[in-house]
Order: C-alpha cells, then sequence, then structure tokens
C-alpha cells in the first residue's frame, strides 16, 4: 500500500504531479492563497527537489492501482522535514494522510525531531499535525494575510 515512488519513472513522476496539483488547489482554496510553491511544479522541479517520495496506492477494480496519496520528505543528521503531505480529493477523509504520516514517524530513528509546516487556515491540517502529537512552535508571514504554521515532534 506504502511504497517508494520512482521519480526516475515519467509515469510516476506525471501521476504524483497530477495528485499534487489537485491537493493543494484544495488547499489553495482553503486559506486563499494561489501560490503555493508545488503548485508551480513540474517534472523537472519534482525530480530535482532531493526529496523522498512515497506513496499511498489503492488498488482498482481492474487489478491495477491508483496513486491515492504521497508524502515527501528530506532528512539532516539532526531532524526529518516534511515537505509535502497530499491526499487525492476523490479520497479525502479515508485516514490516507494518517497513514502516511504514522508511517513516515515509525521509519524515523527514535529521537529523531520531525518537522512540518501547513497554511494555517487549512484547518484539516493542521488538526491532522495536532491529533498526532505535533506542536506548533512558530508562523510565518508568507503573503499579506496568509501564514504558515510550523510543528514538531520528537518521535
Amino acid at each position: 500500500m506504502i511504497r517508494m515512488i520512482d521519480l526516475e519513472s515519467m509515469k510516476d513522476v506525471l501521476e504524483l504531479l497530477e495528485l499534487q496539483q489537485l491537493a493543494y488547489r484544495v488547499e489553495a482554496t482553503l486559506i486563499g492563497f494561489e501560490e503555493i510553491p508545488p503548485l508551480l511544479d513540474s517534472p523537472s522541479t519534482l525530480r530535482e527537489s532531493n526529496e523522498a517520495f512515497l506513496g499511498y496506492y489503492l488498488q482498482t477494480a481492474e487489478g491495477g492501482e491508483r496513486l491515492a496519496g504521497a508524502i515527501a520528505c528530506k532528512q539532516t543528521a539532526k531532524e526529518l522535514q516534511i515537505c509535502r503531505l497530499m491526499v487525492h480529493p476523490d479520497c479525502f477523509r479515508r485516514g490516507i494522510a494518517a497513514q502516511l504520516l504514522t508511517y513516515v514517524e515509525q521509519h524515523t530513528v527514535p529521537g529523531m525531531r520531525i518537522k512540518v509546516s501547513t497554511g494555517t487556515g487549512n484547518t484539516p491540517a493542521v488538526e491532522l499535525y495536532v491529533k498526532h502529537g505535533y506542536e506548533p512552535v512558530g508562523m510565518q508571514l508568507v503573503a499579506p494575510g496568509i501564514t504558515l504554521t510550523q510543528f514538531q515532534k520528537i518521535v
């Protein structure tokens, strides 16, 4: 169900890019800001991001699979940064984001700090992080009236 996304595969990158566009358009609407960086990505910028992407795949009725969610991370010696967490709008409220978050936490070195940020007005994402034990540690103004809230958790 959860596995690495092959950024060398154009098929996988295009599927990821489509998911990202759909998911982040919803966030853009929620927070009232259309210039969210993931909405500006291309196949090459995804490949050059130096992020590790994990996908959540659902089985289709035809016996194939479809990408229903994804999470992207970067790790340093001291912390893990969750750079993106997205779920296809058709799959909202099925626990996919929670499963991706839990998967990353379970595969993180114990004692490591995990950091993530989201639009302050993205109530579903804020509630997800708080529910999973993330604490708000800062807020950043990104445009007039638009803020990001930074969260962290030590696993």
